[in-house]
């Protein structure tokens, strides 16, 4: 029969704590309780006919449920009274089930109510902490209606012997995309016996929460039970284990540790607990390893920024989500992780997408700038409806401060990029602050040599410990090992928090000088090794490149044209091999803006790496008359091989309109070298000399400087010089009507091409053998190697070589003769979105 319970009996539910000091606590636990239909009773201050401990000892004896509110004071005590009258109310609770609840941080607490704490957690009890009133009234809410479901006959059947009110998984308001693999991962290692505790780690805003969720949600029918406990709101470790007894609906017990009733319910249980925001409770770690090591079916999930380092822990790294390809179809962009986060967010918001091929690519570089991030691609996608995609893209030069503005459901430090980040960056101490602010003038990734010598100084002398730290909280990530070398990167978004950091402490510009000191230092000691041993020196140089680049831009802003002067006359060879040309020629151009400033060996290095930058992108006519100035200097201050240097790409320029002329240069460029034992200068003057004869169509002359080239080249390890060597032979052998002959040597020229990956040579190598295919009778695959050489030119921003532009035209014309204009098209953009492998690929089974 249903118990009904008069109005008069409800329960009563009675508040303990300082009345002045813990106003709006008061206030919050009453508006919680009345939710509830309780009783709530609070003893105050007032005119009454009895002394006040009998009113409120009176009031107590008629309550059923006891609530101490503690914050700093102690409370009141009576002339007649050794103790307060909040520990009087507590020790006259007995045996009444009792809820804690202490605020935090409390820096001046009373001596005697810490005492009075330490008794309470004697006693058996554990209580839970509160930052704010709100916060307060929450938890209040939640564990009574826990305890009353455990305890009291409500005016429903009676409870199911063992039955617990656990909180549910919390339903995800939008869709889930992407992550199949570490779904997939996650699933596996959590049923197939392999693991009992997963973490999922990774940055702020990566989506670990969110990964959990999906993967308990499809765990729901393997387990007893999927449990979420939610940490994110609470403020010290020892609360964790309350929260988790909270989650789960286990009450607290007189005389019982909190942990061991946690315990006892779970050991006949195969559960699942989903323990989220772990990173700021890390302390009780241990807590969570007595839960596996006491029980033997309970599994953890486990979301933090930081691994736990416990044993039997499997640590699962969350990573961005993934980004197209540069040169990737519409239909494979759209399908992209990311790519696919920002519609489906965009359009939710309301944004009307035409996702046609020009959107896509915007979208998919905002992706990229957002380093893939489900957190900043989802608050970039909000806004879209308001400023589009492209004016999107344009604003996020100012990420932190445009990327706001989310849901009003997510805890309010996941609202904005910046609040999300400063959640972990506030668990640093104060060394290790100022490392992360430091380490964001690096502009990519960096190595830990990098990091000691720019970052170190008294105040922060354990740059290796700081780095470990940094990468276990996930503000750091570890790259490949470079040599041997492990290597360390920041997120962009996180990069630019540790920028605002570094500003704000007053040590930026020290710190950038610091780090274009160590860079000019590090390519100009590399610059020899290019010569004899490139391949280790072209992978440190491809790594170190953004950081290369940032440096001499920030010398160009502090007007420092000599340290871009020096640095130019180091890494342009490693340039020309990468074919990465293009934003260098400005910056370079930029550093003689005030020729004034440098001196005739600086002014002398930047015309050269002008000139020899401008040169490889097929821009002569700003090469030349920077040329003609680096060799007039060079020749004044006696140096004979920057001289036969310059002399090398200005032959070239010069025999496009006087061939005399031209090979009279290269040819004293390679005699220079030559009295200079310099193979490497040898072996670049022959090249060229043998391209120019071969230019004016004079075949047979061209072939012993291209084949002296090709042992010299091999000698020195100059694939970019052995590549050309041999595309040039492809040609010379081409016009002579050998076309086996011709394809042998620019299969090779592709294979040497492509093994530094210098796409200036491979794009060359290419389009000869598009020339070869259809002079040979087959015109669609010629199309396709003619359109994959100038998607690979593309790529890196680079136009058809000057010497090569007659040939250019005369196989594009012949293809669209051969194929037809819309045939030649088709096949060509085919070509254009081939990858390199793809290209080698097609070439092999050709």
């Amino acid at each position: 029969m249903i118990a009904i319970r008069t109005p008069d009996q409800r329960l009563r539910i009675f508040v303990s704590s300082t009345m002045k000091e813990l106003a709006g606590a008061r206030v919050a636990a009453r508006t919680a309780i009345e939710r509830l239909r309780l009783i709530p009773v609070l003893f105050e201050l007032g005119a009454r006919p009895y002394p006040p401990r009998d009113l409120y000892l009176a009031y107590l004896r008629q309550s059923d449920v006891f609530i101490g509110i503690y914050g700093q004071q102690y409370g009141w005590i009576a002339p007649d009274q050794e103790i307060s009258g909040l520990e009087d109310e507590y020790l006259n609770a007995g045996g009444m089930p009792k809820l804690v609840y202490v605020r935090s941080p409390a820096p001046d607490r009373d001596p005697r109510l810490s005492e009075m704490l330490s008794r309470i957690q004697s006693d058996g009890l554990s209580y839970r902490g509160f930052g704010s009133s709100d916060e307060l009234g929450t938890l209040i809410a939640d564990d009574l209606a826990v305890l009353l479901s455990e305890r009291f006959d409500l005016g429903g059947e009676p409870p199911e012997a063992g039955r617990r009110a656990t909180r549910p998984l919390p339903a995800l308001a939008s869709r889930f995309i992407g992550r199949d693999r570490e779904k997939s991962i996650v699933r596996d290692l959590l049923t197939g016996g392999d693991a009992r505790l997963v973490t999922l780690v990774g940055a702020g805003g990566i989506g670990k929460t969110r990964l959990a969720i999906e993967v308990g949600t499809g765990l729901v029918g393997t387990f007893d039970g999927v449990v979420m406990v939610a940490l994110d709101e609470v403020t010290s470790a020892e609360l964790v284990v309350s929260s988790i007894a909270s989650s789960l609906g286990v009450p607290e017990s007189p005389g019982q540790s909190l942990v061991d009733l946690v315990i006892n319910y779970l050991r006949p249980r195969k559960m699942l607990l989903i323990i989220d925001n772990f990173e700021h409770v890390v302390a009780a770690a241990g807590v969570l390893g007595q839960l596996i090591t006491e029980t033997d079916q309970v599994m953890l999930l486990v979301t933090s920024r930081e691994r736990l380092r416990l044993s039997g822990e499997r640590v699962v790294e969350v990573p961005p989500l993934a980004l197209p390809g540069a040169v990737d179809s519409d239909e494979v962009l759209r399908r992209a992780d990311a790519v696919e986060l920002f519609i489906d967010r965009a359009r939710a918001a309301g944004s009307d997408l035409d996702l046609d091929h020009g959107q896509l690519k915007i979208i998919t570089e905002i992706c990229r700038r957002l380093d893939g991030i489900p957190l900043a691609i989802e608050l970039a996608a909000s806004r879209a409806k308001v400023v589009g995609p492209e004016e999107l893209l344009r604003r996020l030069d100012r990420r932190l401060g445009f990327l706001t503005g989310g849901p009003r459901d997510l805890p309010l430090r996941q609202q904005t990029l910046r609040s999300t980040i400063a959640w972990s960056h506030d668990l640093l101490d104060d060394s290790q602050r100022r490392l992360f602010a430091r380490l964001g003038v690096f502009a990519a990734g960096f190595s830990l040599e990098a990091a000691e010598t720019v970052c170190a100084d008294d105040a922060a002398p354990a740059v290796l410990d700081g780095i470990a730290s940094l990468v276990d909280k996930s503000l750091l990530r570890t790259e490949d090992p470079l040599h041997g070398q492990p290597r360390f990167t920041m997120l962009q978004v996180v990069r630019d928090f540790a920028l605002e950091q570094l500003d704000a402490s007053g040590e930026t510009e020290r710190l950038r000088r610091a780090h274009a000191d160590y860079y000019q230092g590090v390519i100009i000691a590399a610059e020899p090794m290019l010569r004899r041993d490139p391949g280790p020196v072209i992978e440190q140089y491809r790594a170190d490149l953004p950081n290369i680049r940032a440096a001499m831009r920030w010398s160009l802003e502090v007007k420092e044209g000599g340290r871009v002067a020096r640095m130019a006359i180091a890494i342009w060879p490693f340039l020309w091999i990468a074919g990465l040309l293009s934003e260098s020629v400005e910056v370079v151009q930029q550093a003689l803006v005030d020729e004034s400033a440098l001196s005739d060996a600086e002014r002398a290095h930047a015309r050269l790496g002008l000139g020899m930058l401008a040169f490889g992108q097929g821009d002569y006519e700003r090469a030349a008359p920077a040329l003609e100035t680096a060799i007039d200097l060079y020749t004044q201050l006696g140096d004979v091989g920057h001289v036969a240097t310059a002399l090398v790409p200005l032959g070239v320029i010069r025999a496009v309109w006087d061939p005399n002329g031209g090979e009279d240069l290269l040819a004293q460029a390679a005699d220079m070298f030559r009295e200079l034992d310099d193979q490497w200068g040898l072996a670049f003057a022959s090249l060229n000399l043998g391209g120019s004869l071969l230019l004016h169509h004079r075949y047979a002359d061209a072939i012993p400087h291209l084949e002296e080239c090709i042992p010299l080249a091999r000698a020195v390890k100059a694939e970019v010089f052995l590549s050309n060597a041999l595309i040039n032979l492809g040609w010379v052998h081409h016009w002579l009507g050998n076309v086996e002959a011709a394809r042998a040597r620019l299969r090779e020229a592709v294979k040497h091409a492509a093994v530094p990956d210098n796409r200036e040579s491979l794009g060359r190598a290419l389009e000869a053998l598009a020339a070869v295919d259809v002079n040979a009778g087959d015109p669609e695959l010629a199309a396709i190697l003619f359109g994959a050489a100038d998607g690979v030119r593309r790529s890196i921003g680079a136009g058809v070589w000057m010497t090569d532009r007659g040939s250019h035209e005369q196989t594009e014309a012949q293809l669209r003769t051969q194929l037809g204009d819309t045939a030649y098209t088709a096949a060509a953009d085919s070509g254009r979105n081939l990858t390199v492998d793809q290209v080698l690929e097609l070439i092999s089974a050709g």
